[in-house]
């Protein structure tokens, strides 16, 4: 299965302005299963936090085909 890079998206507000960050995984899996952890700390320091995952067209992994049977 190929597996595609995916950037997490978290953006964050101080003083009104808005900060973005993009934060690379190697997968959506990855990024969805961070995004909860990386809210909990975000959201004790900030009041409006927004966080996305946002794939690319970049395989992270090649894909292994079986090799031919003789």
């Amino acid at each position: 299965m190929i597996k595609y890079y995916t950037f997490m998206v978290l953006t964050y507000f101080v003083q009104g302005e808005p900060l973005t960050y993009n934060i690379l995984f190697p997968s959506y899996d990855a990024c969805s299963y961070s995004k909860e952890a990386m809210f909990d700390i975000m959201e004790n320091h900030y009041d409006n936090v927004l966080i996305h995952c946002k794939g690319t067209p970049t395989p992270s992994n090649e894909l292994v085909k079986p090799m031919p049977r003789p």
